[in-house]
């Protein structure tokens, strides 16, 4: 049978820790080898580590000057000697039958990783409220042996789930391709988890909630943003994006676009947190200053390696990757001649892809009765586009909603609708969120009405980020 050992970092944690050692003492089936690595504590947590040790013999204590969580996974990978290796943080704890369902899961199959899921447990109660991320349960993931490339495709981006005390990993990986924790900085598990799904050729997910993820005030999770912390998401985003340019050439055109989806939202979160500090008045250093620099010229360097010309028909792509040009533009560097002719090429293929998409919807054929579902922003993205095309409507419009009625908008007569009768000749579902209940509301009325749906084959919202592509038209 597969041997498991478990690393559990310590660092200034009495208050917890008592319950976290009590869940790997009381497995059903016990740990093969279980290591503290004790990070310099400076409360009772040595003294605590110390008695768990002296009682149980596959326990093993580390103690090392403080250094870091990173650092102290790194020594208990190079100390571990199971065939798989788990990470469990010392405020958090497990689920008793763990082990058990782990070494069940790789009686017949020995996978790269095995991906689990959590429970949420909070100190605070304000915190109580917290919806559990950790939950992949409805994902569609459950069962399925993939390759690390194909499990990253399957969750990214709202399953994909960084945290690395929720999977047990084959330590023979790990160490053949130097798959360690970048020491020093914050974020570590984003790099972590990037990397070992890289070189990861068989992976399972099964939904069973073995980890418990403890919230609580003053953790590194909870704990305050900080310039520091933005340094090192900046320091995290550029380790990984090397490891892409590393592989540019063996990467698929599919493979290219969803990594380019994944750098576009890794750079506009930076950016989101950047613009906040600036136009917040907060004081940053000028090593800040340098650093989102050179990930604006990575980013820009990432979109000619990914192929952003070669993307098809993704105009949710698109809309993410100008609008980060655009604000890189406003806050970071001067506007220079490579982004502006990158900026019109995006817009000019957006153009065709919103003619091709809207020329058959018949809101230019006077007396034709159509309703547009929908009072948000995508119908006014819809509408604005739709115009700027075609020019102005000329159909027989109303508007439709879910709750109101006799009201206006764009000018318009809008319903409720259950209000909609039988001489309307079409409805246009104009929401991406909604549109399947918007589709049930349309099917329960008496009559049968015609009805136009954007994300029949379209997976994400098209009409939203108008704004930035209307500013460059």
């Amino acid at each position: 049978m597969v041997s498991i050992s478990l690393i559990i970092p310590v660092y200034n944690v009495e208050n917890y820790l008592v319950q976290c050692l009590n869940s790997v003492i009381h497995q059903t089936i016990p740990f093969d080898e279980v290591i503290i690595v004790n990070d310099g504590s400076l409360d009772h947590s040595l003294e605590i580590c110390e008695k768990y040790v002296s009682t149980y013999k596959y326990f093993k204590l580390i103690c090392q000057e403080n250094r870091g969580l990173s650092s102290a996974r790194n020594r208990g990978i190079y100390e571990a000697s199971g065939d798989y290796v788990m990470f469990l943080d010392s405020d958090d704890y497990l689920r008793l039958d763990t082990v058990k369902i782990l070494k069940d899961k790789l009686q017949k199959i020995q996978y790269d990783a095995i991906f689990f899921d959590a429970n949420i447990c909070c100190d605070d109660f304000m915190l109580n409220n917290e919806t559990n991320a950790y939950d992949r349960s409805l994902a569609g993931l459950d069962g399925i042996v993939m390759d690390g490339g194909e499990y990253f495709a399957r969750c990214y981006p709202e399953n994909y789930i960084v945290s690395v005390g929720m999977a047990i990993y084959r330590v023979q990986l790990i160490k053949e391709k130097n798959i360690l924790f970048p020491e020093g900085l914050y974020y570590e598990d984003n790099y972590f988890t990037f990397v070992f799904l890289e070189y990861a050729k068989s992976v399972i997910h099964i939904s069973e909630k073995l980890h418990c993820r403890r919230y609580r005030t003053g953790s590194i999770t909870l704990s305050e943003y900080s310039e520091k912390k933005l340094i090192d998401q900046i320091q995290i985003g550029l380790l990984i994006w090397e490891e892409i340019l590393e592989r540019k050439d063996s990467l698929s055109l599919k493979s290219k676009e969803l990594l380019l989806n994944y750098v576009s939202d890794y750079y506009c979160m930076i950016l989101g947190r950047y613009i906040h500090c600036k136009t917040s008045y907060i004081s940053l250093s000028e090593t800040l200053k340098i650093d989102i620099n050179i990930l604006a010229e990575h980013y820009n360097l990432l979109l000619n390696i990914l192929q952003l010309e070669k993307v098809k028909n993704s105009l949710f792509l698109f809309n993410k990757v100008l609008a980060n040009i655009c604000y890189t533009n406003l806050y970071l560097i001067k506007k220079s001649d490579e982004n502006k002719t990158l900026c019109q090429n995006i817009v000019d293929k957006q153009r065709q892809i919103y003619h091709s998409l809207l020329k058959k919807i018949p809101l230019n054929i006077p007396g034709y009765k159509v309703g547009i579902y929908g009072t948000g922003i995508h119908t006014k993205g819809f509408l604005m586009i739709y115009e700027k095309l075609f020019g102005k409507i000329t159909c027989d419009l109303f508007f439709v909603d879910s709750y109101k009625a006799k009201d206006y908008f764009w000018g318009r007569k809008l319903i409720n609708y259950k209000e909609i009768d039988s001489s309307t000749d079409l409805i246009i579902l104009s929401s991406f969120l909604y549109e399947q209940e918007m589709l049930d509301n349309i099917n329960s009325l008496a009559n049968k009405i015609s009805v136009y749906r954007f994300y029949d084959d379209i997976e994400k919202d098209i009409f939203s980020g108008y704004e930035t592509f209307l500013q460059y038209w």
